[in-house]
């Protein structure tokens, strides 16, 4: 049974999703924000680095955007028209040319982006302490059932809907009530709708999208074009596909908010709502908190007293799986082994949701010696993570009993997350020797002003490190000389960084965090 909390704290808005009550999934929100995943910008393009097939994007915040080639997508040429119509004070033509073909998928950036250039993109993730946001220029609009793409011509369906017959019927179906240039996605809840319902919410997602347009007449960049619906809106837009059976809270203000969003939209098998009027808080009366605590440690501990180890790196993320002092209980060590890893594999599925891991991860299971046991535990991950929205690829299983993963994340890291992460040593506990940090930074820096011998390179270091370098090379003011051979490097000190790490920038732009 899946189950919905929402609680308040502050003016933060918190969704604990449950399964067969145990927390799956962990989610904070704030508004009135500088920004939000999903917002659309009316961006101005400052650099285009052919290196890196990428442009920068001036949005107005603390960072400027990253827009690849990649996320350029087809409705570039239409929104080019529009954007042109829009900055010459002209009205744009009723009638959008739709794109022959999608862009190539090796070309470059500068064939069709320059600095100068403006830009509606959309916030596709969220901003880091070290980089900006990543932007697509594919927007969306969410809906219950549909998601809205202005200036496209696609008509998509959901990867859940797997069924060939079916994903064909709903193709056609939705090209009845299709109107160019608004194509749309086929939510996984849509799929249980009557096409008339879908339809009503295709109007009513193009006429917000119209209403937003008109909101850009006489507008320059940064101009932020759209802020997404309220916390409670965005978390119940992506917590009701599939809908849980029970939404439980203890704000009055929120369960009127949610009878009068769920009378406006219509779901297949609507939640039932739960006011918890008790005097204990509804996060203790569930154990939510402690629980949320516990679980994301850097060791969590299995059912039949194994445990796994969760690191973090630059480059990937790392689990390792334990059976502690199971093999001393008399029991056969390869059914201890297999029971551990079985385990396993559905806790660390349940891990990479509630912390949303993303990038590459990889599973280092205790060795089997039986291709059987190893493909059963692969086959129980794969059925684990198949509750898991975000987009992932799971391999199978290496002779070294490694399995490694590729999941897509899009929101910064949770408080909760945070609150173990060390600035020193990342949790692990362990200290470099001081005389090697900068040594292990001043080679990196090397590297990096070979691979651009003529660009004006900047670097953020704690005072500390400033410091020590100062009294080996030659320097004025916040310049060192031959820190990178033969050139001068401008350096400033940054007291919140770790004495083990230094960021640097290009002409202004961060291209690395280095340590």
């Amino acid at each position: 049974m899946r189950e919905l909390v929402l609680t308040k704290q502050g003016d933060s808005l918190r969704a604990f999703l449950l399964e067969q009550r145990h927390l799956v999934e962990y989610h904070e929100m704030t508004g009135g924000g500088a920004y939000a995943l999903g917002d659309i910008f009316l961006g101005e393009i400052t650099q285009v680095i052919k290196g890196l097939n990428a442009a920068f994007v001036q949005l107005g915040l603390p960072r400027e955007g990253f827009l690849h080639y990649s996320d350029i997508g087809c409705s570039l040429p239409i929104q080019r028209v529009y954007i042109e119509a829009l900055r010459r004070g002209h009205s744009p033509p009723e009638q959008l040319p739709l794109p022959d073909s999608a862009l190539p998928k090796e070309g470059s950036i500068t064939d069709y982006l320059q600095p100068g250039d403006w830009l509606l993109v959309q916030v596709v993730k969220e901003m880091s302490d070290t980089k900006g946001p990543r932007l697509s220029t594919q927007l969306s609009l969410t809906g219950q059932a549909l998601v809205l793409l202005p200036f496209s011509p696609e008509i998509g369906i959901s990867q859940r809907i797997t069924d060939p017959l079916q994903r064909q019927r709903w193709r056609e179906e939705l090209r009845s009530f299709y109107r160019p240039p608004y194509g749309m996605i086929l939510r996984t809840t849509g799929q249980f709708l009557p096409p008339q319902e879908l339809q009503i919410e295709y109007e009513k997602l193009i006429s917000r999208w119209e209403t937003l347009l008109k909101r850009l007449s006489g507008q320059r960049p940064p101009y932020r074009l759209s802020e997404n619906p309220s916390p409670l809106v965005n978390i119940l837009q992506e917590y009701l596909s599939p809908p849980p059976k029970v939404i439980h809270t203890e704000d009055e203000k929120i369960y009127v908010e949610l009878q009068q969003y769920l009378q406006e939209h219509t779901l297949p098998t609507p939640p039932i709502l739960r006011l918890h009027r008790k005097r204990e808080s509804l996060e203790s009366f569930l154990d939510l908190e402690r629980t949320s605590r516990l679980l994301l440690g850097r060791t969590v501990t299995l059912p039949n007293g194994g445990y796994i180890v969760i690191e973090h790196t630059e480059a990937l993320h790392v689990i390792d799986v334990n059976s502690g002092s199971l093999p001393a209980q008399g029991r056969p060590p390869e059914e201890i082994i297999l029971q551990t890893n079985l385990l396993a594999a559905q806790e660390i599925a349940r891990q990479l949701r509630l912390r949303d891991l993303g990038g590459i991860i990889v599973i280092d299971f205790i060795d089997m010696r039986s291709a059987e046991h190893r493909q059963r535990v692969y086959e129980r991950l794969c059925e684990a993570m198949k509750t898991d929205r975000a987009k992932h690829i799971v391999l199978p299983m290496s002779d070294f009993g490694l399995v490694q993963i590729t999941r897509q994340r899009r929101r910064a890291p949770t408080e909760l997350e945070e609150v173990f992460s060390c600035p020193t040593c990342y949790g692990s506990g362990k200290l470099t020797h001081p005389d090697i940090l900068p040594l292990r930074i001043e080679t990196q820096l090397r590297y990096w002003g070979s691979q651009y011998p003529r660009a004006s390179l900047q670097a953020k270091v704690h005072p500390m490190l400033l410091a020590y370098w100062k009294t080996r090379y030659p320097h004025k003011d916040s310049w060192i000389w031959n820190l990178i051979p033969h050139r001068w490097l401008k350096i400033e000190a940054h007291a919140e960084l770790p004495l083990s790490q230094a960021l640097l920038f290009i002409e202004g732009h961060q291209i690395a965090t280095i340590g």
